[in-house]
């Protein structure tokens, strides 16, 4: 009766385990744990009725009636559990994202007709329950229809280990989980495997001890479900992501041999008969990966740009365990980056264009008033602390109103335009000539003394006044200039200006067609004449 008991007691737990899976059917692989612990139950249950009637036979109308009722109607959960299990597997492992209709009418096939043939057995047939007794001390030993049916059985829950082991192999996150289910799984097939055969210790000969390898079954998935989230977190979210993520994922072994590797990386690389096979180097199966025992940051295959990453496993004492290679295509990206790049360089040339526009002046190219005052609040101060000097030069031209009145604007513009380019043709790089407003031209020279200025200024003052500019007769101008320098005359911009203004005025006061220097007081000019 102890052991009757004990078997009531495992229906119900198997039971209440169907039941919270159950519930919880939604989850990829809760169904499929439902089926299975209920047929464990159905099974305890109908076995446990059948040893009750067997111990108390005046409770049958005919000897042995209900026990042989019991052992037939025990079937119809007998033969949900290795169908079931290996419908677990295949969605755990992620061997499978779903069970098809078609996948589940041909697992459905060999339960009904065993269960049709134990339900008709000795009415028809004798196939099946060949040997029964109700004496629990007597040997089952089943006609042929009950060992094709064990053996059928044992190749599907085989599968399933096989399945099972290839995953606890592969997976690092869920190994123990599995190998746990693995080893409830087995526990419950040596339990059946010693029933069939025979081969339990004397106390239990002639009773069937597999429902109890069904409970260890059950309580570890209970531990599972309790603890780590069983059937709400399965593995399959593992096998989905590796095999329908974007990205390209190589795995290797501790030597660089491919392991494993997703739909996208064989997409990547596998072109022209190249193939991505396992045991292979993966530096030799992908060009360009490894330099040495450097990887490449990014590389180019079959028209792609990838970018790479590579992540190191190591066991708790440091040794290598496995490289994993994540290769995202960055094509489209690098091409908005290069498309941008482009954008931006041409910004920044109609920028540069456009601030060249703003500090030039448009009928002569040179520089306009606006850049000049920032050349001098620049170039003042330098030239104060690295004393050295700094010669400030305006230029006006003589008699400039009367051109414009006897020959036009037109050649009026072409004498200031051929001023211009005298001006940028005769001076240095670092020299700068600009227009100061109307007829009036301006230069900077950094690092030159007056004296120095007065001689570059007197060979433009020559070379301009040689210049023909009539279209039809010969017109000829000169200009006159004044020089002020720093720190000499002056160590601000105001002040410059007003001396090289006062030069200036000097050489028109002078007769024109000369060059001035301004002097520290202020009243004195040194001037310079053409010759």
């Amino acid at each position: 009766m102890l052991f009757i008991a004990a078997l009531f007691v495992s229906c119900l737990v198997t039971l209440l385990l169907a039941r919270y899976a159950w519930v919880r059917r939604d989850a990829p692989t809760a169904r499929a744990v439902a089926v299975m612990m209920a047929g464990v139950s159905w099974w305890t249950l109908c076995y446990a009725l059948e040893l009750l009637h067997s111990s108390a036979p005046g409770l049958a109308p005919e000897p042995g009636a209900l026990p042989l009722f019991w052992f037939r109607l025990m079937f119809i959960g007998v033969v949900l559990l290795p169908a079931s299990f290996l419908v677990f597997v295949l969605l755990y492992t992620g061997v499978k994202e779903r069970i098809s209709a078609k996948l589940i009418t041909l697992l459905a096939v060999e339960p009904v007709l065993v269960v049709l043939v134990a339900l008709t057995d000795g009415t028809f047939h004798d196939w099946f329950l060949a040997g029964f007794t109700s004496d629990s001390g007597q040997p089952f030993r089943g006609g042929p229809a009950f060992w094709l049916h064990a053996l059928y059985s044992y190749v599907v829950t085989l599968a399933a280990y096989v399945l099972l082991i290839r995953f606890i192999i592969q997976s690092r996150s869920y190994r123990k989980q599995a190998a746990l289910l693995l080893f409830g799984g087995m526990v419950s097939s040596l339990a059946n495997i010693l029933t069939i055969l025979r081969a339990l210790p004397e106390p239990l000969q002639g009773l069937d001890i597999s429902p109890f390898g069904f409970l260890v079954t059950a309580v570890l998935m209970l531990l599972n479900i309790r603890k780590q989230g069983f059937l709400d977190v399965m593995p399959i979210a593992r096998s989905l992501v590796f095999e329908h993520m974007a990205d390209g994922v190589l795995v290797a072994d501790a030597r660089g041999r491919l392991v494993d590797r997703n739909p996208a990386a064989r997409q990547f690389f596998e072109s022209d008969g190249r193939r991505l096979l396992r045991g292979e180097m993966v530096g030799e199966l992908v060009p360009g990966l490894l330099q040495g025992h450097q990887f490449t940051p990014e590389l180019e295959a079959n028209g792609r740009i990838l970018s790479v990453q590579r992540n190191l496993f190591r066991t708790g004492t440091g040794k290598l365990r496995g490289i994993v290679y994540v290769f995202r295509d960055v094509t489209e990206l690098k091409r908005t980056e290069a498309d941008l790049r482009e954008k931006l360089e041409r910004i920044e040339e109609l920028r540069s264009a456009l601030k060249e526009e703003s500090i030039r002046d448009p009928l002569t190219g040179l520089y306009n008033r606006r850049w000049l005052d920032e050349v001098l609040e620049r170039e003042i101060p330098r030239a104060l602390r690295e004393q050295r000097p700094l010669t400030f030069c305006i230029m006006d031209l003589d008699h400039f109103k009367r051109v414009n009145d006897d020959w036009g604007h037109d050649v009026g513009d072409r004498i200031l335009v051929a001023l211009a380019k005298l001006l940028q043709d005769g001076s240095r790089k670092q020299d700068v000539a600009a227009r100061f407003g109307g007829e009036e031209f301006v230069l900077v020279l950094p690092g030159i003394d007056p004296q120095s200025a007065l001689e570059v200024v007197g060979r433009l003052r020559s070379a301009f006044s040689d210049m023909d500019f009539s279209p039809g007769g010969p017109v000829r101008l000169t200009f006159s200039a004044g020089l002020a320098c720093v720190p000499d005359h002056a160590s601000d911009r105001e002040t410059l200006f007003r001396m090289a203004d006062r030069a200036l005025y000097q050489a028109k006061e002078q007769g024109r067609d000369r060059v001035v220097i301004a002097t520290a007081d202020d009243g004195n000019l040194e001037s310079g004449e053409s010759a």
